[in-house]
């Protein structure tokens, strides 16, 4: 059983990135051969997330519906399990989107005669690096998201409004603390961009 994904993303934020540097010195309009396989790579990873995210969805409405005639701990029990069978099959589904982004920015780093073997080496460990980040970011988030929730659905005080007024803001804030970590990313994507300009630059 699967629940919906609710990032799955996160492995391509640095790929436009690196694929910049990448292609660099290499045709990379429309019409060219490197930029329509590096288009079409993109194509194949959005439409990969869309099937995932559809095929949780479905499976998500069979899993409320089986849910019916349970009690009130036998649901607890149900979704706690969906959960971590979810959290289990996205990071697997991260991590295969990961290799694949990995072995296509390889590929075109192998291609690429402008840039040095220091400069393409710094560009797979700063993939590397920022993957680490996302799974760590991903871990910490799901740890934090089950014990908010578990503290909410077992506190006497509260009544249903209030319950679903602190999710709501707690759902909030962790969008905006994604958005932070997204916009750290690109400002390091884009500083490393600036550097190997300047690199070649110089060298020329």
């Amino acid at each position: 059983m699967k629940k919906r994904v609710v990032v799955i993303i996160s492995a391509l934020f640095l790929l436009p990135a690196v694929l910049w540097a990448a292609n660099k010195g290499q045709a990379m309009n429309k019409g060219s051969s490197v930029g329509q396989e590096t288009k079409q790579f993109r194509q194949q990873q959005r439409t990969q997330r869309q099937e995932h995210m559809q095929e949780q969805h479905q499976e998500n409405k069979e899993f409320k519906q089986g849910l019916e005639g349970m009690t009130k701990e036998q649901k607890k029990t149900a979704i706690k399990e969906q959960k971590q069978i979810q959290k289990t099959e996205n990071k697997a589904f991260n991590q295969q989107q990961h290799e694949e982004n990995k072995a296509f920015l390889q590929h075109r780093l192998a291609n690429n005669n402008k840039l040095t073997d220091a400069q393409k080496t710094e560009l797979i460990n700063h993939f590397e690096q920022q993957h680490q980040e996302n799974v760590s970011f991903r871990e910490k988030r799901h740890a934090d998201k089950v014990a908010f929730f578990e503290k909410i659905a077992n506190d006497p005080n509260m009544t249903q409004e209030q319950k679903v007024s602190a999710i709501k803001a707690y759902n909030q804030q962790k969008r905006t603390e994604k958005q932070e970590q997204m916009k750290e990313q690109h400002r390091e994507n884009k500083e490393l961009r600036k550097e190997i300009r300047t690199e070649n630059q110089t060298s020329q």
